[in-house]
Protein backbone atom coordinates (compact mmCIF):
# COMPACT_ATOMS: atom_id res chain seq x y z
CA UNK A 1 0.00 0.00 0.00
CA UNK A 2 1.24 3.20 -0.98
CA UNK A 3 0.64 6.33 0.96
CA UNK A 4 0.73 10.07 -0.87
CA UNK A 5 3.31 10.83 1.85
CA UNK A 6 5.70 8.01 0.68
CA UNK A 7 4.98 9.58 -3.19
CA UNK A 8 6.08 12.97 -2.20
CA UNK A 9 8.99 11.75 -0.66
CA UNK A 10 10.33 9.54 -3.81
CA UNK A 11 9.24 12.63 -5.60
CA UNK A 12 11.51 14.86 -3.57
CA UNK A 13 14.55 12.34 -3.35
CA UNK A 14 14.13 11.85 -7.36
CA UNK A 15 14.23 15.54 -8.15
CA UNK A 16 16.88 15.82 -5.34
CA UNK A 17 18.65 13.36 -7.24
CA UNK A 18 19.45 16.22 -10.54
CA UNK A 19 19.53 19.43 -8.54
CA UNK A 20 21.16 20.93 -11.03
CA UNK A 21 18.06 19.88 -13.81
CA UNK A 22 15.70 20.60 -11.76
CA UNK A 23 16.86 24.28 -10.53
CA UNK A 24 17.44 24.96 -14.97
CA UNK A 25 13.15 23.50 -15.51
CA UNK A 26 11.99 25.21 -12.61
CA UNK A 27 13.49 28.22 -13.70
CA UNK A 28 11.40 28.45 -16.65
CA UNK A 29 8.49 28.52 -14.40
CA UNK A 30 9.57 31.41 -12.17
CA UNK A 31 10.42 33.45 -15.35
CA UNK A 32 7.02 33.27 -16.77
CA UNK A 33 5.21 33.13 -13.70
CA UNK A 34 7.34 36.55 -12.60
CA UNK A 35 6.28 37.72 -16.25
CA UNK A 36 2.79 37.17 -15.72
CA UNK A 37 2.79 39.65 -12.86
CA UNK A 38 4.95 42.61 -13.68
CA UNK A 39 3.17 43.21 -17.20
CA UNK A 40 -0.09 42.82 -15.16
CA UNK A 41 1.47 44.85 -12.38
CA UNK A 42 2.35 47.69 -14.95
CA UNK A 43 -0.94 47.64 -16.78
CA UNK A 44 -3.10 47.74 -13.78
CA UNK A 45 -0.80 50.94 -12.67
CA UNK A 46 -1.38 52.22 -15.97
CA UNK A 47 -4.98 51.81 -15.50
CA UNK A 48 -5.24 53.33 -11.92
CA UNK A 49 -3.31 56.47 -13.34
CA UNK A 50 -5.43 56.85 -15.93
CA UNK A 51 -8.18 56.67 -13.57
CA UNK A 52 -6.97 58.78 -10.97
CA UNK A 53 -6.45 61.67 -14.18
CA UNK A 54 -9.53 61.76 -15.23
CA UNK A 55 -11.17 61.74 -11.91
CA UNK A 56 -8.87 65.34 -11.05
CA UNK A 57 -10.61 66.08 -14.57
CA UNK A 58 -13.93 65.60 -13.62
CA UNK A 59 -16.09 63.36 -15.14
CA UNK A 60 -18.84 65.69 -15.08
CA UNK A 61 -16.47 68.46 -16.42
CA UNK A 62 -15.83 69.49 -20.04
CA UNK A 63 -12.80 71.76 -21.17
CA UNK A 64 -12.75 73.83 -24.27
CA UNK A 65 -9.73 74.65 -25.29
CA UNK A 66 -8.32 76.71 -28.20
CA UNK A 67 -5.93 75.14 -31.08
CA UNK A 68 -5.80 78.80 -32.76
CA UNK A 69 -4.08 80.30 -29.83
CA UNK A 70 -4.19 84.88 -30.54
CA UNK A 71 -6.48 83.97 -33.38
CA UNK A 72 -9.72 84.96 -34.06
CA UNK A 73 -10.88 81.37 -34.09
CA UNK A 74 -9.62 80.62 -31.15
CA UNK A 75 -11.43 81.25 -27.58
CA UNK A 76 -11.91 84.66 -26.07
CA UNK A 77 -12.92 85.78 -22.45
CA UNK A 78 -16.36 86.52 -23.40
CA UNK A 79 -17.49 83.06 -24.57
CA UNK A 80 -17.17 82.00 -21.12
CA UNK A 81 -19.93 84.24 -20.66
CA UNK A 82 -21.63 82.39 -23.93
CA UNK A 83 -21.32 79.18 -22.63
CA UNK A 84 -22.77 79.43 -19.33
CA UNK A 85 -26.09 81.22 -20.52
CA UNK A 86 -26.52 79.10 -23.52
CA UNK A 87 -25.71 75.48 -22.30
CA UNK A 88 -28.60 73.26 -19.92
CA UNK A 89 -26.96 71.58 -16.40
CA UNK A 90 -23.83 74.21 -16.07
CA UNK A 91 -22.86 74.47 -12.65
CA UNK A 92 -20.08 76.90 -13.16
CA UNK A 93 -17.73 77.70 -15.59
CA UNK A 94 -14.21 79.40 -15.42
CA UNK A 95 -12.26 81.23 -18.83
CA UNK A 96 -8.22 79.96 -18.04
CA UNK A 97 -5.44 81.45 -19.65
CA UNK A 98 -1.72 79.62 -18.92
CA UNK A 99 1.68 81.79 -18.80
CA UNK A 100 5.01 80.61 -18.03
CA UNK A 101 6.77 82.65 -14.62
CA UNK A 102 9.46 82.95 -12.44
CA UNK A 103 8.47 82.56 -9.38
CA UNK A 104 10.63 84.02 -6.06
CA UNK A 105 10.68 84.12 -2.59
CA UNK A 106 12.92 84.13 -0.10
CA UNK A 107 14.54 80.61 -0.01
CA UNK A 108 14.51 80.02 -3.89
CA UNK A 109 13.13 80.56 -6.86
CA UNK A 110 11.76 78.36 -9.83
CA UNK A 111 9.98 78.91 -13.32
CA UNK A 112 5.91 77.32 -13.34
CA UNK A 113 2.70 77.79 -14.72
CA UNK A 114 1.00 80.63 -13.53
CA UNK A 115 -3.10 79.92 -14.50
CA UNK A 116 -5.49 82.76 -14.71
CA UNK A 117 -8.97 81.42 -13.55
CA UNK A 118 -12.17 82.70 -12.27
CA UNK A 119 -12.71 81.69 -8.63
CA UNK A 120 -15.05 79.07 -9.98
CA UNK A 121 -12.44 77.21 -10.99
CA UNK A 122 -11.80 75.83 -7.76
CA UNK A 123 -15.28 74.32 -7.75
CA UNK A 124 -14.98 72.73 -10.97
CA UNK A 125 -12.10 70.85 -10.03
CA UNK A 126 -12.98 70.44 -6.47
CA UNK A 127 -10.09 71.72 -5.39
CA UNK A 128 -9.14 71.66 -1.67
CA UNK A 129 -7.13 73.70 0.63
CA UNK A 130 -4.15 72.42 2.58
CA UNK A 131 -3.49 76.00 3.98
CA UNK A 132 -5.80 79.42 3.80
CA UNK A 133 -8.49 79.68 0.77
CA UNK A 134 -9.04 79.59 -2.85
CA UNK A 135 -9.82 83.01 -5.07
CA UNK A 136 -13.04 84.69 -4.23
CA UNK A 137 -15.31 86.55 -5.90
CA UNK A 138 -13.77 89.70 -4.24
CA UNK A 139 -10.36 89.47 -5.65
CA UNK A 140 -11.48 89.46 -9.32
CA UNK A 141 -13.86 92.41 -8.40
CA UNK A 142 -10.62 94.01 -6.79
CA UNK A 143 -7.74 92.57 -8.79
CA UNK A 144 -6.29 91.62 -5.77
CA UNK A 145 -2.85 90.92 -6.27
CA UNK A 146 -3.24 87.44 -4.88
CA UNK A 147 -2.23 84.03 -5.68
CA UNK A 148 -2.39 79.99 -4.42
CA UNK A 149 0.53 78.29 -4.77
CA UNK A 150 0.39 74.30 -5.33
CA UNK A 151 1.72 71.69 -2.92
CA UNK A 152 5.02 71.24 -3.90
CA UNK A 153 5.43 74.94 -5.32
CA UNK A 154 4.86 76.05 -1.87
CA UNK A 155 7.26 73.55 -0.31
CA UNK A 156 10.03 74.56 -2.86
CA UNK A 157 9.58 78.16 -2.53
CA UNK A 158 9.06 78.29 1.30
CA UNK A 159 10.28 75.37 2.45
CA UNK A 160 8.94 74.46 6.32
CA UNK A 161 7.47 77.72 6.79
CA UNK A 162 4.01 78.80 5.91
CA UNK A 163 3.19 80.01 2.78
CA UNK A 164 0.02 81.98 3.59
CA UNK A 165 0.41 85.94 4.03
CA UNK A 166 3.55 85.91 2.14
CA UNK A 167 4.63 87.70 -0.53
CA UNK A 168 6.10 85.81 -4.04
CA UNK A 169 6.94 88.02 -6.94
CA UNK A 170 5.76 86.49 -10.11
CA UNK A 171 8.15 87.49 -12.81
CA UNK A 172 7.95 91.63 -12.10
CA UNK A 173 4.67 91.17 -9.88
CA UNK A 174 4.62 90.92 -6.32
CA UNK A 175 1.57 89.07 -4.57
CA UNK A 176 0.15 87.86 -1.24
CA UNK A 177 0.19 84.03 -1.24
CA UNK A 178 -4.00 83.27 -0.12
CA UNK A 179 -3.42 79.91 0.28
CA UNK A 180 -1.76 76.30 -0.37
CA UNK A 181 -3.84 73.32 -2.52
CA UNK A 182 -3.55 70.04 -1.10
CA UNK A 183 -1.26 67.45 -2.60
CA UNK A 184 -3.05 65.94 -5.92
CA UNK A 185 -0.29 63.74 -7.14
CA UNK A 186 2.33 61.31 -5.48
CA UNK A 187 4.84 62.41 -7.91
CA UNK A 188 4.90 59.18 -10.44
CA UNK A 189 5.67 59.38 -13.98
CA UNK A 190 2.96 59.14 -16.10
CA UNK A 191 1.35 59.82 -19.46
CA UNK A 192 -0.06 62.87 -19.05
CA UNK A 193 -4.15 62.68 -20.97
CA UNK A 194 -5.18 65.76 -22.82
CA UNK A 195 -5.48 68.86 -20.69
CA UNK A 196 -4.05 67.26 -17.16
CA UNK A 197 -2.13 69.43 -15.31
CA UNK A 198 0.18 69.11 -12.48
CA UNK A 199 -1.54 71.22 -10.30
CA UNK A 200 1.16 70.44 -7.39
CA UNK A 201 3.07 72.66 -9.25
CA UNK A 202 1.56 75.54 -10.36
CA UNK A 203 0.60 79.06 -9.26
CA UNK A 204 -3.47 80.28 -9.38
CA UNK A 205 -4.23 83.58 -9.78
CA UNK A 206 -6.88 85.87 -11.10
CA UNK A 207 -7.56 86.44 -14.83
CA UNK A 208 -6.27 89.56 -14.77
CA UNK A 209 -2.92 88.73 -13.26
CA UNK A 210 -2.71 86.67 -16.27
CA UNK A 211 -4.39 89.13 -19.23
CA UNK A 212 -2.63 91.96 -20.59
CA UNK A 213 -6.05 94.34 -19.86
CA UNK A 214 -8.58 94.08 -17.69
CA UNK A 215 -11.62 91.26 -18.53
CA UNK A 216 -14.23 93.61 -17.66
CA UNK A 217 -12.85 96.43 -20.50
CA UNK A 218 -11.82 93.89 -23.23
CA UNK A 219 -13.87 90.86 -23.25
CA UNK A 220 -12.62 90.28 -26.95
CA UNK A 221 -9.17 88.60 -25.35
CA UNK A 222 -8.37 85.88 -26.48
CA UNK A 223 -7.89 83.10 -23.87
CA UNK A 224 -6.41 79.06 -23.71
CA UNK A 225 -9.23 76.82 -22.21
CA UNK A 226 -12.73 77.11 -20.79
CA UNK A 227 -13.94 75.03 -18.29
CA UNK A 228 -17.40 74.04 -17.40
CA UNK A 229 -18.67 71.29 -14.91
CA UNK A 230 -22.46 70.22 -15.47
CA UNK A 231 -24.91 68.68 -13.17
CA UNK A 232 -24.86 65.03 -12.09
CA UNK A 233 -28.03 64.33 -14.91
CA UNK A 234 -26.63 66.13 -17.51
CA UNK A 235 -25.64 64.40 -20.86
CA UNK A 236 -22.34 65.34 -21.01
CA UNK A 237 -20.99 64.53 -24.25
CA UNK A 238 -24.18 65.14 -26.23
CA UNK A 239 -24.22 69.19 -24.65
CA UNK A 240 -19.87 68.88 -25.63
CA UNK A 241 -20.97 67.86 -29.02
CA UNK A 242 -22.86 71.25 -29.04
CA UNK A 243 -20.30 73.10 -27.97
CA UNK A 244 -18.71 73.89 -30.94
CA UNK A 245 -21.51 74.90 -33.54
CA UNK A 246 -23.25 76.85 -30.19
CA UNK A 247 -20.18 79.21 -30.58
CA UNK A 248 -19.89 79.02 -34.33
CA UNK A 249 -23.22 80.37 -35.20
CA UNK A 250 -22.70 83.44 -31.94
CA UNK A 251 -19.10 84.23 -33.31
CA UNK A 252 -20.50 84.07 -36.99
CA UNK A 253 -18.02 81.82 -38.44
CA UNK A 254 -15.84 78.50 -38.30
CA UNK A 255 -13.42 78.31 -34.74
CA UNK A 256 -10.51 76.04 -34.31
CA UNK A 257 -11.37 74.26 -30.95
CA UNK A 258 -10.97 71.24 -29.18
CA UNK A 259 -13.38 69.28 -26.88
CA UNK A 260 -11.85 67.33 -24.06
CA UNK A 261 -14.80 65.26 -22.33
CA UNK A 262 -13.13 63.26 -19.42
CA UNK A 263 -15.48 60.19 -19.35
CA UNK A 264 -14.74 59.98 -23.26
CA UNK A 265 -11.68 59.49 -22.02
CA UNK A 266 -11.97 57.27 -19.37
CA UNK A 267 -13.74 54.68 -22.39
CA UNK A 268 -10.83 55.05 -24.41
CA UNK A 269 -8.31 54.02 -22.63
CA UNK A 270 -10.29 51.74 -20.80
CA UNK A 271 -10.21 50.50 -24.15
CA UNK A 272 -6.82 50.33 -25.14
CA UNK A 273 -5.93 49.14 -21.88
CA UNK A 274 -7.65 45.63 -22.71
CA UNK A 275 -5.92 45.54 -25.20
CA UNK A 276 -2.43 46.21 -23.57
CA UNK A 277 -3.41 43.52 -21.18
CA UNK A 278 -3.78 40.86 -23.68
CA UNK A 279 -0.91 41.24 -25.63
CA UNK A 280 1.33 41.12 -22.20
CA UNK A 281 -0.75 38.40 -21.27
CA UNK A 282 -0.41 36.48 -23.89
CA UNK A 283 3.73 36.29 -24.42
CA UNK A 284 3.54 36.15 -20.44
CA UNK A 285 1.21 33.11 -21.26
CA UNK A 286 3.37 32.17 -23.60
CA UNK A 287 6.48 32.06 -21.35
CA UNK A 288 4.68 29.58 -18.96
CA UNK A 289 4.50 26.89 -22.31
CA UNK A 290 7.89 27.28 -23.01
CA UNK A 291 8.89 26.54 -19.20
CA UNK A 292 6.39 24.17 -19.44
CA UNK A 293 7.82 22.00 -22.24
CA UNK A 294 11.40 22.01 -20.72
CA UNK A 295 9.55 20.35 -17.39
CA UNK A 296 7.49 17.78 -20.02
CA UNK A 297 11.13 17.23 -22.00
CA UNK A 298 12.79 16.66 -18.18
CA UNK A 299 10.04 14.18 -17.08
CA UNK A 300 10.48 12.28 -20.16
CA UNK A 301 14.57 12.06 -19.60
CA UNK A 302 13.47 10.94 -16.27
CA UNK A 303 10.96 8.22 -17.28
CA UNK A 304 14.15 6.86 -19.71
CA UNK A 305 16.42 6.94 -16.86
CA UNK A 306 14.71 5.69 -14.26
CA UNK A 307 12.84 2.74 -16.44
CA UNK A 308 14.75 -0.06 -14.58
CA UNK A 309 13.26 1.92 -10.80
CA UNK A 310 9.59 1.92 -12.33
CA UNK A 311 9.66 -1.94 -13.12
CA UNK A 312 10.84 -2.95 -9.79
CA UNK A 313 8.20 -0.89 -8.01
CA UNK A 314 5.70 -2.44 -10.47
CA UNK A 315 6.76 -5.88 -9.51
CA UNK A 316 6.65 -5.00 -5.81
CA UNK A 317 2.86 -4.14 -6.14
CA UNK A 318 2.62 -0.74 -7.43
CA UNK A 319 -0.20 -0.38 -9.80
CA UNK A 320 -0.31 2.16 -12.81
CA UNK A 321 -2.29 4.38 -11.15
CA UNK A 322 0.30 4.83 -8.49
CA UNK A 323 2.79 5.61 -11.27
CA UNK A 324 1.16 8.14 -13.03
CA UNK A 325 0.23 9.78 -9.53
CA UNK A 326 4.48 9.77 -8.79
CA UNK A 327 5.27 11.49 -11.81
CA UNK A 328 2.33 13.96 -12.22
CA UNK A 329 3.32 14.71 -8.41
CA UNK A 330 7.23 15.13 -9.51
CA UNK A 331 5.63 18.11 -12.39
CA UNK A 332 4.00 19.49 -10.33
CA UNK A 333 6.27 19.93 -7.83
CA UNK A 334 8.70 21.50 -9.90
CA UNK A 335 6.02 23.68 -11.38
CA UNK A 336 4.37 25.21 -8.07
CA UNK A 337 7.39 25.70 -6.27
CA UNK A 338 8.47 27.79 -9.36
CA UNK A 339 5.10 29.27 -9.26
CA UNK A 340 5.73 30.79 -5.44
CA UNK A 341 9.13 31.63 -6.23
CA UNK A 342 7.80 33.66 -9.52
CA UNK A 343 5.33 35.44 -7.78
CA UNK A 344 7.94 36.52 -5.07
CA UNK A 345 10.03 37.73 -8.24
CA UNK A 346 7.12 39.27 -9.94
CA UNK A 347 6.41 41.20 -6.99
CA UNK A 348 9.74 42.47 -6.60
CA UNK A 349 10.26 43.07 -10.60
CA UNK A 350 6.75 45.64 -10.08
CA UNK A 351 8.22 47.69 -6.78
CA UNK A 352 11.64 47.55 -8.90
CA UNK A 353 9.96 49.58 -11.85
CA UNK A 354 8.31 51.51 -9.62
CA UNK A 355 11.66 52.19 -7.98
CA UNK A 356 13.58 52.41 -10.96
CA UNK A 357 11.61 53.37 -13.83
CA UNK A 358 9.00 55.70 -11.49
CA UNK A 359 6.45 53.88 -13.53
CA UNK A 360 3.08 53.26 -11.19
CA UNK A 361 2.14 48.94 -10.68
CA UNK A 362 0.21 47.75 -8.81
CA UNK A 363 0.38 44.03 -7.66
CA UNK A 364 -3.38 42.77 -7.81
CA UNK A 365 -4.51 39.52 -5.76
CA UNK A 366 -6.23 38.29 -9.41
CA UNK A 367 -2.78 38.29 -11.44
CA UNK A 368 -1.12 36.45 -8.45
CA UNK A 369 -3.94 33.89 -8.55
CA UNK A 370 -4.17 33.98 -12.16
CA UNK A 371 -0.44 33.67 -11.95
CA UNK A 372 -0.26 30.29 -9.40
CA UNK A 373 -3.67 29.14 -11.11
CA UNK A 374 -1.83 28.50 -14.51
CA UNK A 375 1.62 27.45 -13.24
CA UNK A 376 -0.07 24.80 -11.39
CA UNK A 377 -2.05 23.76 -14.64
CA UNK A 378 1.23 24.13 -16.66
CA UNK A 379 2.29 21.62 -14.42
CA UNK A 380 -0.41 18.93 -14.69
CA UNK A 381 -0.66 19.69 -18.52
CA UNK A 382 3.00 18.84 -19.27
CA UNK A 383 3.13 15.88 -16.60
CA UNK A 384 0.53 13.55 -17.97
CA UNK A 385 2.14 12.46 -21.35
CA UNK A 386 5.55 11.66 -19.20
CA UNK A 387 3.49 9.78 -16.63
CA UNK A 388 1.47 7.90 -18.78
CA UNK A 389 4.31 7.08 -20.51
CA UNK A 390 6.16 5.46 -17.42
CA UNK A 391 2.71 3.73 -16.63
CA UNK A 392 2.24 1.88 -19.87
CA UNK A 393 6.06 0.42 -19.04
CA UNK A 394 5.50 -3.52 -18.65
CA UNK A 395 7.37 -4.70 -15.63
CA UNK A 396 9.04 -7.31 -17.16
CA UNK A 397 10.86 -5.56 -19.71
CA UNK A 398 11.20 -2.62 -17.70
CA UNK A 399 13.31 -5.06 -14.97
CA UNK A 400 15.32 -6.31 -17.42
CA UNK A 401 16.17 -2.91 -19.62
CA UNK A 402 19.60 -1.55 -19.39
Amino acid sequence: MFRSSDVVDVALEALGRYRLRTALSTLGIVLGVAAVIAMLSVGEGARADVLRQVERLGLNNVVVRSRDLGGSGGLQMDDARLLRDLLPGVVAVSPLVERFVVATAPRNARRTALLGVAPEYGMVLDLAMARGRFLGPLDRRAHAPVCVLGARLGRRLFGRQDPVGRQVRLDNTWCEVAGVLVQRSSGERGGRIAAARDLDEVAIGPLAAALPASPATDPTQPIDEVWIRFTGGTDVAAVAASIEPTLARARGGPLALEIVVPRDLLNQRARTQRTFNVVVGSVAVLSLLVGGIGIMNIMLTSVLERTREIGLRRVVGATRRVIVVQFLTESLIMTLAGGVLGIVTGVATSHAITAYAAWSTRVSFLSVALAFGVSALVGLAFGIYPAAQAARLQPVDAVRYE
